[in-house]
Order: structure tokens, then C-alpha cells, then sequence
């Protein structure tokens, strides 16, 4: 079973099903890297074309659902016009599907007449097909052997532990001592010294206990401390498209499962070693005093264990399933809070707790279902158990009767019983939960296991560097994915230090993703980006960026004082550059009117601020750096004339490289060079040897609105091409199309 990380990838994840099926294992991550979506997902044409790469014959089928019999399983179908899942089998009526957004699920006819689209896709295995397998996993030692001054309490961990042990098993040797020797004796002074010599043990075994618990509280601390942290840190140094193409509630709930790991690596560890040698312990020496007793005890927990085992699965199945609706419902309710004034704008309150609550109970459900689990092990355990204390003590008291033991060797018996239970019982559900591991460790893989931006390991060890302000871009292309056209084309562009560049054109036509390249977010599909006529990679990334202010369209404010934001959190917070910057991006004024000045603290995403201060506080904090370049993405999109104006009089008299998107001309006008963006390639419309042209075809290349409609043929060409079932994830209603436009016909 794959299940989707990225938004728009089932179609990925269910092909993943069936190539591992075949026999052809490579994991997700693997399978990413080589295919590689957009957030436009995959058609059914997109699967094929992967499938032809790994050598599958693809049937491509239209039907109805009660012909569903007549399919050769596994195969893909698609589902609810806008995903795909694999359908495993049928027992009779109900439908087995593996959903890469929701697990495993039984189906019933109702449900497939309402979800299936009618179309599905056979793959089978050529003769040419090899199977593989390569799985690129986070594996546990990975993490353990970069946390630091974990031996050392560790060690005396399973010390005290050892300890707590050996006095837990002296315990039915009083028993005994107390039984066959005391009593029998009426030895009233032996007595007392046994009590004495067993309450000094018994003190000493609370002190070893509080040590050990007290370790243990420190090492798990230290340990999920440098273990979140390790992740922390990977995680933020991972490519932007990582963050694009998830959402936020799966990436925490990724994140969480550092936990589980964390206490298997301080507790688990120590606990399953120890329970283990006290298993073997305590059963030898219950085959010591007794084979046949030993025997009954033996048996009843090789029966408990049978059943642990074969609950496992569906245990596995439904921890995974709680998992995931907790990630999803954590998600919408994240997107309902940041989303609160549009909610109430629409009169939506009602709809989304509507939607949350069916989230919700998803995530109820999950958990009575991992409950009922739990319960039918409780069950079996108590049974087993309760069952073979009598038949202990039956058979034990008749060898009693018959003085093959004595009473104190029964009672010692009894004990040494219920430990071994416990330790057993204990051993058998630290295995589980090492087994469930491979369930966080396979989550927490898809954050761990890609790759750090590129160029950020070799930062490090690159000088300082000057930047000058020029920019070369040399025959770059770019798209999305493989299955994707190329939304940029063999684009070259020269821009010397000092020069005050514009980029125009239509909304969507791939302005804002130029300026990701040139910001290096983006590597290019082809061609490559210089920066003073130097490669990207070998000025460095770090270095670029430290040189660079950006303003996006999607900026936010973080939580902090508005002299924090506009600093970014620098630790040595310059505040005369702080107010200089303000000044310089016309907010100075409305920001000395606050209470608190520039002390006064800043929401989530700024929303103490409006819209205009909101983007000037940005522009600010772009000009607080001193940049050498300065990228304006729309960055005064939301301001009035007035200060409008005054930021495109400030950008044109700035000593520095300048390169903005924009559609309105105040800042259009004042470039000393304009570039539109159509169809994927760069046209220079104004600048040094460019013929000139009237102010009103200036304004119309600035303002798409103004354009002409384009009537040539190749208009659309997009369209005809990319013509296919397409599906994101289960959330994404927009990526559907109709199932006639892709399959074929029986």
C-alpha cells in the first residue's frame, strides 16, 4: 500500500501499487524522482507513458461497474472523475481498493456506481519486464547515530534496569523462605530478619526505580530535542516545490512522528532487551520447579503471541488509517482558521464545520477501529491467561497433595508465573510497536529521504563574494514535470548591474515562475542562470540570496514586532536601518501612529495590518537587506497612486539592479528596459536598440486586459494536447476531466 504525500500525486502512487506488485519495488520517493508531477497531477495517458518506461503492456478500458469482474487485478480505475485508486480484488459484491489519499477501503456497489468514472487501465508485465527492488527508506540508525551524550545515560539505563530486575525476581524466593521454612518452623525471630533483609530490598528497588525513571526522562528529552531538531533542520533546507506540493497538516503530521520513534529509541530499547532476558529467566525457572506447570505456561503465551500476530495487519492498517485522517483533519481545520474572515464573508461557518465534523469522524472511526483491535487483543490475553491460572493452580495443588511441591514452590510457581506473563506480554508489545515503527519511520522517510536544495551543502565552504548586480540566463527552459509542455523556452537575457528591468504579460503566462528561476528556487530544465558571469551553482546559492530583497506576491508577515519583520529576526537588529528602510518604503508614518510604534506586534500572515501596509512593511524588509538586486513580484499591487508613485520614484532612482513583474505602468514606465513574457519566450519591447514604440502599445503589453485576442491557430494547441483523465489527490475537484477524452473503448 503507497499512500500520496504530495497533493496531486495518486495517480503516481497507484501505479507504484502495481509495478510493486509485479514485482517491480521502488518506493515512492524513487518512483518521484523519476517522474516527476506538477500540481496538475497525472492523466491516464501520463500512467501509460510511465508504465511503457517500466515495460507494461497498458489496456486502457471503458465499463460499467458490474462488469468490473471481468478486469484482470490489480488494475487502476478512476475515480470520482478527479483521482485514481487500484482495485485489489472482489469478494463478491464489495470492492477492495487501495486509495493512495485514504488506505485500504471496502466498497460496496452503491458506493462504486456513485465513484467509478467508467474507465480503467490494465497493466501487465512483457517479457521484457525485470523486477527491481530498491526502496530509498529513513532507517532507524540513520537517526540514532547523529544525537550526541546518549551512551553514556543510555547504559545506565539498562544498568538500573538490571537492578529493578534481579530484586523483582527475589521476590517469590521470600515467598517461599517465608512459606516452607518460617511457617512450618514457627521460626517467628528468621522471620523477622526475612522481612527486615526483604524491606531494606524492597526500599533499595523504589530508589533503583525513581533513578531510572529519572534517567530515562532526561534521555528521552535530550533525545527528541536533537532528534526534532536534525529533522527540523533537514526540512527547512528542502526545495520550495516540497512545501508547493504538500499540504501543511501532513507535513506536521509527519513531523509527530518523531515521537513514537523517539521513546522506541529511550524506553523500547532498554525495555525489550530486559523483558527478553527475564522471559528466558523466569521460564527456565519455571521449568525448574515444575516441567508440566512450566509447559501449561509456555503454551498458553505461544497461543497469545499467535493471536497478537495475526491481529497485526489489520492493527498496522488501522494505526495508518487513524494517521492519516488526523493529518487531513488537522489540514482543513488549519485552512478554516487562516480562511476565518472569508468564511464569515461567504456565511460559510456552518459548511465548514459541516465538512470538519465529517473529518472528524473520520478520525473517530480510525481510532474505535485501531480500539477494537486492542480490545479483541485484551481479550484473547485476559482469556488465555485467566484460563491457565486455574489449570496452574489445579494441577499444582494436586502435586501439592501428593508432595512433588511444596506449598511455598507453589507459591513461588504462581509468581514466577505472573512475571513471566508480564515480561512476556511485555516482549510481545514492544515487538508490535517496533514493527509499527516502520509505519512512522515509512511517514517520516518522505521528509528525511529527499534531497536538500542543491548547492546548499557546498555553501558552506564558498567564499564571500561581491555581487555586482548582472544576470544571465542562456537558452533556459522550464516545466513543471515531464508530462507537462514547457511553459518557458530557450530564454536569453543579459542584465547589467544597474539596469531597471520590467517583465509584462498575460496572468498565468509564467512571469512569477522566471523570477523563481532567477531566484533560484527553481532549478531550469535546461540552460543555465550566471550570476556576474558565473554559474548559479558555482557563485553559490547562499551567496546569491544574501546579496538579493524579494518581494512575492505571496509574501506573509511572521508573529513579531513589526521592527522584527522588517529586520527578518536579525540578531543584531540595526534599528536606525530598520527605520531608514521604513521610511524609504512610505510606511515610517503609519507605523509611528501605532501605540507600540514598531514594537507594536504583528499577526499571523500581518492581519493587524492592511492590505497596503501589509506589502510596504514587506518592501521594507526587502530594502532592510541592502540589496545588490531587488525583486518586485506585483509589489505594489496593493497600494494607492500616491504611494504607488512614490515607491516607483524610490525603485528608479535606486543604484542598484532592479528587475519587477508587473502590470501596472507606474513601474512599467520608469524601466529603462521592458521585456513581455508570451507563449513561453522572452520579447524585449523597450531598452537600447529596441525600435520605439507608442505609448499605447507600451501600456497594452503592460496591461494584458488591453491586448488583442489572439486568434492564430496555435491557440489552442495547450488544450489539444493536453487532453486526458487528469487527477490530483482526493481534495483537488479542479484536475478532473472527462473520461472520453483519454480511454479507449473495450
Amino acid at each position: 500500500m503507497f499512500h500520496q504525500s504530495e497533493v496531486a500525486e495518486c495517480g503516481l502512487a497507484s501505479f507504484a501499487m502495481i509495478a510493486a506488485y509485479h514485482g517491480h519495488k521502488v518506493d515512492l520517493n524513487g518512483l518521484r524522482q523519476r517522474y516527476a508531477l506538477s500540481l496538475k497531477g497525472a492523466t491516464m495517458a501520463d500512467i501509460v507513458k510511465m508504465a511503457d518506461g517500466l515495460d507494461f503492456a497498458c489496456r486502457p478500458l471503458r465499463l460499467e461497474p458490474e462488469h468490473l469482474d471481468k478486469l484482470q487485478l490489480p488494475c487502476i480505475l478512476h475515480w470520482d472523475m478527479n483521482h485514481f485508486v487500484v482495485l485489489r480484488e472482489l469478494r463478491g459484491d464489495v470492492a477492495i481498493i487501495h486509495d493512495p489519499a485514504l488506505g485500504i477501503r471496502e466498497i460496496s456497489p452503491r458506493q462504486m456506481s456513485k465513484s467509478f468514472s467508467g474507465v480503467a487501465l490494465e497493466l501487465t508485465p512483457t517479457n521484457h519486464f525485470k523486477p527491481v527492488e530498491v526502496r530509498i527508506r529513513a532507517r532507524m540508525r540513520d537517526l540514532w547515530t547523529r544525537v550526541r551524550g546518549w551512551r553514556g545515560p543510555l547504559l545506565q539505563t539498562l544498568v538500573l534496569s538490571i537492578m529493578l530486575q534481579l530484586f523483582a525476581m527475589a521476590a517469590p524466593a521470600f515467598l517461599q523462605l517465608a512459606m516452607d521454612d518460617a511457617v512450618s518452623r514457627m521460626d517467628q525471630h528468621f522471620l523477622l530478619i526475612l522481612a527486615i533483609g526483604f524491606g531494606v530490598m524492597y526500599g533499595l528497588q523504589a530508589l533503583t526505580e525513581a533513578l531510572r525513571s529519572f534517567t530515562v526522562l532526561q534521555l528521552g528529552q535530550a533525545m527528541s530535542f536533537q532528534l526534532t531538531g536534525n529533522v527540523l533542520r533537514h526540512l527547512l533546507r528542502l526545495p520550495a516545490e516540497f512545501f508547493e506540493k504538500r499540504i501543511v497538516g501532513d507535513i506536521l503530521s509527519r513531523m509527530g512522528a518523531i515521537r513514537p520513534i523517539q521513546e522506541a529509541l529511550t524506553q523500547s530499547v532498554v525495555t525489550a532487551s530486559i523483558d527478553g532476558v527475564m522471559t528466558l529467566a523466569t521460564a527456565a525457572l519455571l521449568l525448574i520447579y515444575s516441567p508440566a506447570l512450566g509447559g501449561v505456561v509456555l503454551v498458553s503465551m505461544l497461543l497469545y503471541v499467535v493471536v497478537v500476530l495475526s491481529l497485526y495487519p489489520l492493527r498496522r492498517q488501522r494505526e495508518e488509517e487513524q494517521l492519516i485522517a488526523q493529518a487531513e483533519a488537522q489540514t482543513y481545520l488549519i485552512e478554516s482558521i487562516r480562511a476565518s474572515k472569508t468564511v464569515k464573508l461567504y456565511g460559510r461557518e456552518a459548511q465548514r464545520e459541516m465538512v470538519w465534523r465529517n473529518h472528524f469522524a473520520n478520525v473517530v472511526n480510525a481510532t474505535l477501529g485501531s480500539g477494537k483491535v486492542e480490545v479483541g487483543t485484551t481479550f484473547a490475553r485476559s482469556l488465555l491467561f485467566n484460563l491457565q491460572l486455574v489449570v496452574i493452580v489445579y494441577l499444582g495443588a494436586q502435586r501439592v497433595m501428593t508432595n512433588e511441591l511444596s506449598a511455598g514452590m507453589l507459591f513461588a510457581i504462581l509468581l514466577y508465573r505472573n512475571q513471566f506473563g508480564e515480561r512476556a506480554e511485555a516482549l510481545v508489545r514492544q515487538m508490535v510497536q517496533f514493527r509499527l515503527l516502520r509505519l512512522h519511520m515509512e511517514r517520516l522517510a518522505d521528509i528525511v529521504t529527499t534531497p536538500r536544495e542543491t548547492g546548499l551543502d557546498a555553501a558552506a565552504s564558498l567564499p564571500e563574494r561581491d555581487v555586482r548586480g548582472a544576470l544571465s540566463l542562456r537558452n533556459v527552459s522550464f516545466r513543471y514535470a515531464q508530462n507537462e509542455p514547457m511553459l518557458l523556452q530557450d530564454i536569453t537575457l543579459d542584465i547589467d548591474p544597474g539596469d531597471y528591468v520590467a517583465i509584462v504579460g498575460s496572468s498565468g503566462g509564467g512571469k512569477t515562475t522566471l523570477l523563481k528561476l532567477m531566484l533560484s528556487l527553481l532549478p531550469p530544465t535546461q540552460g543555465e542562470i550566471l550570476v556576474d558571469g558565473m554559474p548559479m551553482q558555482s557563485f553559490g546559492i547562499q551567496a546569491w540570496r544574501r546579496a538579493i530583497g524579494v518581494v512575492q506576491q505571496d509574501d506573509g508577515l511572521l508573529m513579531g514586532t513589526i521592527a522584527d519583520n522588517i529586520a527578518f529576526f536579525d540578531p543584531q537588529l540595526d534599528m536606525a536601518r530598520v527605520v531608514e528602510s521604513a521610511q524609504a518604503a512610505a510606511v515610517h508614518d503609519e507605523i509611528q501612529a501605532m501605540p507600540m510604534g514598531y514594537l507594536s506586534m504583528v499577526g499571523d500572515m500581518g492581519s493587524t495590518l492592511s492590505g497596503g501596509q501589509r506589502q510596504r512593511v514587506l518592501l521594507a524588509r526587502a530594502l532592510y537587506r541592502r540589496p545588490s538586486v531587488l525583486f518586485l513580484d506585483e509589489g505594489t499591487a496593493n497600494l494607492d497612486p500616491q504611494a504607488e508613485r512614490r515607491i516607483a520614484d524610490l525603485v528608479q532612482d535606486m543604484p542598484i539592479t532592479r528587475i519587477v513583474v508587473a502590470h501596472r505602468p507606474e513601474l512599467v514606465d520608469r524601466a529603462t528596459r521592458v521585456f513581455e513574457l508570451s507563449r513561453g519566450r522572452l520579447i524585449e519591447r523597450k531598452g537600447p536598440g529596441v525600435p520605439a514604440v507608442s505609448s499605447e502599445e507600451e501600456t497594452r503589453a503592460a496591461d494584458p486586459a488591453k491586448q488583442a485576442p489572439d486568434h492564430s491557430a496555435g491557440a489552442g494547441s495547450r488544450n489539444a494536447s493536453s487532453a486526458g483523465l487528469n487527477a490530483g489527490s482526493g481534495d483537488d475537484s479542479s484536475a478532473g476531466s472527462s473520461p472520453r477524452a483519454s480511454s479507449e473503448a473495450v
